[in-house]
């Protein structure tokens, strides 16, 4: 495919991305760190905010199933969440945090458990999209020539 073809199709992707609610303006500000130096700028802080968020949402879950629960941890690592989220643009990840932000200043399990349920499945389906990103990004570096680190 040639590449005009695959840089047209990823920014049809990236606007669809915005359309959908997954990303904000944010996004956008992390695409431009790419340089020729460092092409794959955007997709490895994508990957790494990935990975901490599923790592947070782990701990979130782990802690939530304690008999005494630390609501002021979850609360902390709900707004690590959230920053991580505000960072990298994931509007949608971002905005569920509220929910379980209050669940915790609430100090109300039920609540937060349910939040935390939503806030999966909202960082599962953004996952999946930059997932997709990743993916086309990577096939742009291919068909350029380019090393990926």
């Amino acid at each position: 495919m040639a590449l005009p073809i695959l840089k047209g199709l990823l920014r049809g992707y990236v606007q669809s991305l915005f359309n959908e609610g997954i990303v904000n303006n944010q996004f956008s500000r992390i695409q431009t760190l790419k340089s020729d130096e460092d092409p794959d700028c955007a997709v490895r802080l994508i990957n790494i905010y990935l990975l901490d968020v599923e790592r947070l949402l782990s701990e979130l879950t782990s802690l939530s199933d304690l008999p005494d629960v630390d609501f002021s941890k979850l609360a902390t690592l709900a707004r690590s969440i959230e920053e991580k989220s505000s960072f990298i643009g994931a509007e949608l990840v971002g905005s569920a945090c509220a929910d379980l932000i209050q669940a915790c200043e609430l100090m109300h399990k039920r609540n937060f458990l349910r939040a935390l349920g939503w806030i999966k499945n909202e960082f599962t389906h953004t996952q999946n999209k930059l997932d997709s990103f990743v993916q086309m990004e990577r096939r742009i570096f291919r068909v350029e020539g380019r090393e990926v680190k």
